[in-house]
């Protein structure tokens, strides 16, 4: 299903569109439409972002650092033979 809307553009956009539309043979409503879907995957990917920010703003807890350094101390023994 498709729904037709109707937008209000000053001239020098137009004619930038205009002259895309025409590099890229597609329409109008294609370009308008593959525009809008990519500024709705960088605006979710921000507010991801933003909230995968919110909760590591803090760094890691005890139980993290403890599992970080078990990580390293097990890479340690695992390398200490390794010749470089």
């Amino acid at each position: 299903m498709t729904v037709k809307t109707a937008i209000s553009l000053n001239d020098s956009l137009f004619a930038k569109v205009e002259a895309l539309t025409q590099e890229l043979d597609i329409s109008r409503s294609r370009l308008f439409a593959i525009a809008v879907q990519e500024y709705i995957e960088r605006h979710e990917t921000r507010r991801m972002m933003a909230a995968l920010n919110e909760v590591y703003k803090e760094g890691p807890d005890e139980e993290d650092l403890a599992i970080q350094r078990g990580i390293q101390e097990y890479h340690r023994k695992l390398m200490k033979d390794e010749p470089w």
